[in-house]
């Protein structure tokens, strides 16, 4: 990663090949749930494939209390796909949110040591019965 660049900012495919690092390409980045009751529990899949040149490691994926989190720590080899599940549940809930859920590589970049960070990101709007 340049000097000058965020140490949040998404790697891409094309540095990938120049820094040796995984790369995790989402099928989407935000789910909208829509409308949604006070109780109810929603789910959604986030699917990505490794478009780096290295294994990409999951080390932790979190979020909020609210949300239920599956996910594999199993190595993805470039080129392969796997996915993160989420299950919502607005028991809790008392206002329109957008969640956002933090996937941390084992990987690091080489040049600082810092970890690969994503995020992926859903929202919802309650409705009253």
């Amino acid at each position: 990663m340049p000097a000058d660049a965020k140490i949040n900012e998404t790697p891409k495919a094309e540095d990938a090949k120049v820094q040796g690092i995984p790369v995790m390409t989402f099928d989407k980045v935000m789910h909208d749930f829509g409308a949604i009751s006070i109780g109810e529990k929603k789910s959604t899949a986030y699917n990505f494939t490794n478009t780096g040149t290295v294994d990409l490691e999951i080390e932790i994926v979190t979020s909020c209390h609210c949300t239920t989190l599956d996910y594999s720590t199993t190595p993805v080899k470039p080129g392969e796909s796997d996915v993160i599940n989420i299950i919502f549940d607005s028991s809790s809930k008392t206002e329109d949110e957008e969640i956002v859920i933090t996937i941390v590589l084992k990987n690091e970049y080489p040049e600082n040591g810092y970890p690969i960070v994503e995020e992926v990101k859903y929202r919802y709007h309650l409705i009253s019965e």
